[in-house]
């Protein structure tokens, strides 16, 4: 089974960047990632924080998990994939698509 995952910046706010993303099976998000480049939480489309699930990218550690398992999955695959751009191009990207199996 093939899968995709397209994330691209919606905004640049003093909080730090807004990734709108959606996975190829049509499920959609926005992600927040701060300032530092550190931290990742799910968004509005306009920047601000649902829940309190956040990823820690030093610790690699999910903290207040969504309890919903494919919510949880696709926030994780989105910030993976935003982070690892990020480090691959030395600043966060403007748009990602990956595919994956």
């Amino acid at each position: 089974m093939t899968a995709s995952l397209t994330c691209r910046k919606t905004l640049s706010l003093e909080a730090g960047s807004v990734y709108a993303w959606e996975t190829a099976e049509g499920t959609t998000g926005n992600i927040l990632i701060d300032p530092a480049e550190s931290v990742a939480r799910p968004c509005s489309a306009e920047g601000m924080p649902l829940g309190g699930m956040v990823l820690v990218k030093s610790v690699g550690n999910v903290e207040n998990p969504h309890p919903d398992p494919e919510i949880r999955r696709a926030f994780l695959t989105a910030a993976s994939v935003i982070f690892q751009e990020g480090e691959r191009q030395g600043q966060l990207p403007d748009k990602i698509t990956r595919t994956y199996w």
